[in-house]
């Protein structure tokens, strides 16, 4: 019995230790905060955007006239008749010369290239967008899961010190030989036990704290009160406008843009070129050959063997590929907000009711409790009520912190 004690000594010392630590609050602001700033994803992401924004750059330079300088000596020597033909050679050869070339005529080709890269900008800008929202939904969640923790052992140290207030009472009652000693035993029981149940909700917490630090990325090992959230329902957006069907949209557009810029490779590609300065074979007469040069190229495809063919059947398969996921995640966008929704009414009906009962069952709790004081009510029958009143409580915070739950998923499939 001795170490019983003892361990509980332990346990209530270890309570008013992080009761003494927790002493400051923080929102759940701060930790969306620096979730957000911290998170690598949309480190990556934001990289990506920029990267994106280089590569659209450089398509756009490669548009613009591209100088190149070239240089060429050669020499080929031929030796008691042994070497290559003067015929094909001219025994050596200089040049340097500054070449031009540019393609024109392509407006429809450079713009279809400029939409690829703003598609892209647009995806990654929409992923960044839904990758936050999970985020922010993780957050909060684990944030409502450390509250939870936070809050029953706030209520458990309630009743416990409810429980001690009892016990100097019920000491003088057994004392005066209106209650047994096992009576004042078994309040000392139940004592023990709330003490270790707050000693165990107590670890919950720590570990709940702890795993909220390490999602947002927050080096602090210090604990800190937590308050229950104020999550508001959003307004319902249209789900165009949403980055979850949004992603639809944009898929759909870079297969389009898939298909244009398979077209305009089948179109005439024409540029234009020109080239100055120095080619020469004989030495002496090398201020006689600078010049220049100019003209016009054109390519256009004739046969490659049915390609466009193939990459059509391939664009189509793309295409019957996002609708299916398209229509399979609409069925559940509006399945799973009406399933949220019923449970969010179902939960708040059954907090009310909750709320109700906790009242009556304090209220009798209060008046067992001076029933007790004055000798006149079994502690049996008074730990019963206060379980009673416990366990109405508890049933409070599951069906507070349930609806915030239910309300942070509403908010991530209305963003």
């Amino acid at each position: 019995m001795r170490s019983d004690f003892r361990h509980a000594f332990l346990i209530l010392m270890l309570g008013l230790t992080v009761h003494t630590a927790i002493c400051q609050e923080r929102v759940l602001e701060y930790y969306l905060g620096k979730g957000t700033a911290n998170n690598p994803v949309l480190k990556d992401i934001s990289n990506q955007i920029e990267a994106n924004r280089y590569d659209s750059l450089i398509a756009r330079a490669s548009y613009l006239p591209q100088i190149n300088f070239n240089a060429y000596l050669m020499y080929a020597p031929v030796v008691n008749g042994w070497g290559y033909s003067d015929v094909i050679t001219n025994g050596q050869n200089l040049s340097g010369t500054l070449n031009v070339n540019q393609q024109i005529f392509n407006k429809k080709t450079r713009e279809a290239n400029f939409q690829k890269y703003g598609l892209a900008a647009s995806s990654l800008d929409n992923t960044r967008k839904i990758t936050a929202n999970e985020l922010k939904k993780a957050i909060t969640s684990q944030y409502l899961a450390a509250y939870s923790a936070l809050l029953e052992r706030k209520y458990q140290q309630q009743v416990l010190s409810t429980l001690n207030d009892e016990e100097k009472i019920l000491k003088l009652w057994v004392e005066k030989g209106v209650y047994r000693q096992n009576d004042y035993l078994s309040l000392k029981i139940e004592i023990m036990n709330l003490l270790r149940n707050t000693g165990d909700l107590d670890l919950q917490y720590r570990k709940e704290f702890w795993n909220l630090n390490m999602i947002c990325g927050i080096n602090d090992t210090t604990l800190y009160d937590l308050n229950l959230p104020p999550i508001d329902e959003s307004l319902r957006n249209l789900p165009e406008s949403s980055p979850l069907f949004r992603r639809f949209l944009i898929d759909s557009l870079k297969i389009q843009n898939e298909k244009l810029l398979v077209d305009r490779r089948y179109k005439p590609a024409i540029s234009w070129f020109s080239d100055g300065g120095i080619i020469n074979n004989e030495p002496r007469y090398l201020y006689q050959n600078f010049g220049i040069s100019f003209g016009m190229s054109m390519t256009l495809p004739v046969y490659d063997g049915h390609q466009r063919k193939f990459n059509y059947g391939k664009i189509r398969a793309e295409e019957e590929t996002r609708k299916s996921y398209e229509e399979f995640f609409s069925f559940q966008y509006n399945s799973e907000l009406k399933q949220l929704k019923g449970e969010l009414d179902r939960v708040r009906t059954l907090g009310k009711d909750n709320e109700k009962q906790v009242t009556l069952v304090a209220e009798l709790v209060e008046e067992d409790k001076a029933l007790l004081n004055v000798g006149s009510l079994s502690i049996t029958d008074y730990i019963l009520a206060l379980k009673n009143l416990i366990e109405a409580r508890h049933n409070g915070i599951l069906y507070q912190v349930r609806a915030q739950f239910i309300l942070n998923e509403i908010n991530f499939w209305k963003q």
